[in-house]
């Protein structure tokens, strides 16, 4: 009689204790969930620092290996981060305009996107008043030229500058605009005179437009946030520099945690998780590589400026980690610059100033077809394996739940997601726990 109720007390402690641990699960996980949603601005630094450690990881034991230490491994890693940062910075504030070349820019932009524009619609041309082009998608394309138009359009006091820039004649005025440049300026006026705009068009400059001040103070405003971006994006390096000192010991406590029952569960989840996230974010990230390194190769044999090939491929290959996003952005911006290319001089012979945005057009076909023929076959392989519907549908719901940050790791968060379902219940299964 007393083992009897001895077994079933037992049974009942087991029945306790699994609606404790239910509970406990459950209030955990709607605790991380509402946490993750209070932070989700932290997310994108977050993550940035924890894919760099991750990635990092084999380039610390391969220093390892060579006789570093753990500490020296990590100080030699940073310090090549660091460099390869003030590299970066120093390219960004190369490409940066100053205030002439940002009004140079502008000019020179206008003239040609309406140079442009009449050029492919047959528009140049006064016996013709439009091509098959035009007649086809001209009503719906003239008020987006119209719209850029009036963003580029120089405001009076930018007017006034630009043509004391052009009349500087020694040092301490500045350098003088280029004739070719304040030519494009006289041919902008004389559009305007030809078709004057609305009263209020064309009275700010593009600056202006996209950076107005919304109330005053807007100074003090710009400041705040740009102290407070930065001081978000400082949980990067300290995230990075943390996880790569960690050294096992963050898995280690939370095996520990973990009931001797479900150990070979977890441990199995653990290396399951790192097998495929370790696959996709290095496969991502060679993948990339070739991306920008075969987009900057084909802007080169077209005649883009081998500075320019390496800084578009660069982005083009970055955007390339965004399912979808890649081939989208390299032809933006690669349209861009072929709109403000003054001269080019292409490897090719068919390749001409004209074609020139239908050469890169094609260059972004071609890489895009090289990357899901050759690139995402052979390097991921079968790291992703998920329905192109699950793709599109993953990244459209992160970019609407966390923004950037959701778009850009969607997909390994899929990734872990399958993982672990599909090995938990495997291993639950192995182990007759269900």
């Amino acid at each position: 009689m007393s083992s009897y109720l001895s077994s079933e007390e037992n049974r009942r402690r087991e029945r306790r204790g699994r609606i404790v641990y239910a509970v406990a699960l459950t209030i955990a996980g709607l605790g991380g969930l509402a946490l993750l949603w209070a932070l989700r601005g932290l997310m994108l630094p977050l993550a940035i620092g924890a894919v760099m450690a991750y990635l990092c990881l084999p380039l610390i034991g391969y220093l390892k290996d060579k006789g570093f230490s753990h500490f020296w491994a990590i100080l030699c890693l940073s310090g090549f981060f660091c460099l390869l940062l003030f590299s970066a910075l120093r390219l960004a504030s190369s490409i940066i305009p100053d205030q002439q070349t940002e009004l140079e820019l502008q000019v020179r932009a206008r003239y040609k996107v309406n140079n442009k524009f009449n050029r492919l619609m047959g528009l140049d041309n006064e016996k013709h008043r439009g091509n098959w082009l035009y007649s086809l998608a001209g009503p719906e394309l003239e008020p987006i030229r119209e719209k850029i138009d009036t963003i580029l359009a120089l405001s009076a006091e930018d007017q006034q500058l630009f043509t004391s820039y052009h009349e500087a004649t020694d040092n301490l005025r500045g350098r003088p605009v280029p004739e070719k440049y304040w030519q494009y300026h006289q041919a902008n006026q004389a559009r305007d005179r030809e078709q004057p705009k609305i009263p209020g068009q064309g009275e700010a400059s593009a600056t202006e437009v996209f950076f107005a001040p919304s109330q005053a103070g807007h100074h003090h405003s710009l400041l705040r946030t740009i102290i407070s971006t930065a001081s978000l994006w400082l949980v990067t390096p300290l995230v990075f520099l943390t996880l790569l000192f960690d050294d096992g010991r963050l898995k280690q406590g939370l095996i520990r945690s973990v009931p001797n029952r479900y150990f070979e569960l977890t441990l199995t989840l653990i290396d399951n998780i790192n097998t495929a996230l370790g696959r996709y974010l290095r496969g991502t990230a060679m993948e990339c590589l070739l991306v920008g390194a075969s987009f900057s190769l084909c802007l080169f044999l077209i005649g883009v400026d081998p500075r320019w090939s390496v800084i578009i491929g660069a982005i083009a290959g970055i955007a390339n980690a965004i399912p979808f996003l890649g081939t989208a952005i390299g032809l933006i911006v690669g349209i861009i610059y072929a709109v403000m290319a003054e001269e080019i001089s292409p490897l090719l012979p068919f390749v001409n100033d004209t074609n020139l945005i239908l050469a890169i057009a094609a260059s972004v076909f071609l890489v895009h077809l090289a990357d899901n023929a050759i690139f995402q076959p052979y390097i991921l392989g079968s790291a992703v394996n998920l329905h192109p519907l699950i793709v599109i549908l993953g990244v459209m719901g992160g970019t609407l739940l966390f923004g950037f940050a959701g778009m850009l790791f969607a997909i390994p968060a899929i990734i872990v997601s399958k993982v672990v379902v599909s090995t938990t219940f495997r291993q639950l299964r192995a182990y007759y726990i269900i």
